[in-house]
């Protein structure tokens, strides 16, 4: 079960996010479903579209499954994801 405190060691792809703060202006307040994540970016469906935002300088906004909204500076989770999942 993904809570608050473990967030970071699970999977991202398939969680809703909001990005609420962007070093690129434009993608603040992009929200949608996440379909694949990389060692520096995220790609979120958002409006049947697919957006690339990069992790650093971004912080974003997950829904978790119960609910709970949890917030993430994008620069702590800079990793590859299994290499996040092993090291967090």
């Amino acid at each position: 079960m993904i809570t608050k405190n473990n967030l970071r060691k699970h999977e991202f792809i398939g969680l809703e996010v909001e990005i609420v703060e962007s070093k690129n202006k434009t993608q603040k307040g992009v929200k949608g479903r996440i379909v694949d994540e990389t060692q520096k970016t995220i790609k979120i469906e958002s409006k049947n579209k697919e957006k690339i935002i990069p992790k650093n300088g971004s912080v974003l906004k997950f829904v978790l499954p119960n609910g709970e909204r949890v917030k993430i500076i994008g620069d702590e989770i800079v990793f590859r994801p299994e290499e996040r999942i092993r090291k967090l």
